[in-house]
């Protein structure tokens, strides 16, 4: 079995104020090996303005893949963001002082923590990229998650005008259900939590494409039960046009070529 199955798609933006927008329709294949001498898959990936990939526990910091998106993407001449779904957005000023060359790559480092991913942090921590924070703040999601009163800067980090998929409670709640560490947790607030870590990182996407047009962003997001790729870009569609890659490592479904559709 091959591990990498490219499942793409260019999502349309549409958020009206009565009724549901349409699911966003993706289009599946298996993807050759990835690399800038593969032409056709080479331009789907540089057609895409957002692309997300899945970190799995075992996912080491010198994947190939990740890092042959990059090359891919500056190969066409495109400036090139990093997207870290693990890390709070209120770190981005530190992000900001490391891309201004006012800390160093150590020093971001002791000041970020103990942050998710620190080995793929390190190795991305180049001048041609650019970093970004896309996540939530982890105190607000244990609050949510513990079911406690938000105060009113924690409310007003919570993205607005999002809507659900009429099954996205049943689809969590199915996965919850394989994780023994998830199961613990009361499903109703765990729920809450699992939709604005999704929100907001989909929020932080469409705003920070907004402010920098022309720039690619590559996604790091976790591959567990709390954030799903195909609902953050879902939520993402909802306020932008932007075209949508996703790399998933967690389905094999056989094709020739992968697409980067639009489709209305």
């Amino acid at each position: 079995m091959k591990w990498w199955l490219l499942v793409a798609a260019a999502l349309l933006s549409g958020c009206g104020t009565l009724g549901r927008p349409p699911l966003p329709k993706f289009a599946t294949g298996e993807a050759p090996s990835p690399g800038p001498s593969d032409e056709t898959w080479a331009a789907g990936v540089r057609r895409a303005d957002v692309i997300f990939f899945g970190l799995t526990k075992r996912s080491a910091a010198e994947s190939q893949p990740a890092w042959r998106i990059v090359e891919t993407l500056q190969q066409g001449g495109a400036r090139v963001a990093i997207g870290w779904s693990e890390l709070p957005a209120t770190r981005q000023p530190l992000l900001d002082q490391w891309q201004r060359q006012e800390i160093s790559a150590q020093q971001l480092i002791d000041q970020l923590g103990v942050p998710p991913r620190g080995d793929w942090i390190r190795r991305a921590l180049r001048p041609d990229l650019v970093q970004v924070a896309l996540g939530s703040p982890h105190e607000l999601l244990r609050k949510i998650r513990a079911g406690e009163a938000l105060n009113a800067e924690e409310r007003a980090l919570l993205p607005a005008h999002f809507r659900a998929p009429p099954d996205a409670l049943e689809s969590f709640a199915e996965r919850v259900s394989t994780s023994p560490r998830l199961r613990r947790y009361n499903l109703e607030r765990l729920y809450r939590a699992h939709l604005a870590a999704e929100q907001v990182i989909a929020d932080n996407i469409v705003r920070f494409m907004r402010d920098n047009p022309g720039v690619k962003l590559l996604v790091f997001l976790p591959d567990d039960a709390i954030i799903n790729p195909r609902e953050v870009a879902g939520y993402v569609a909802q306020k932008s046009s932007l075209r949508q890659m996703i790399l998933d490592r967690s389905q094999s479904l056989p094709a020739e070529r992968p697409q980067l559709l639009a489709t209305r």
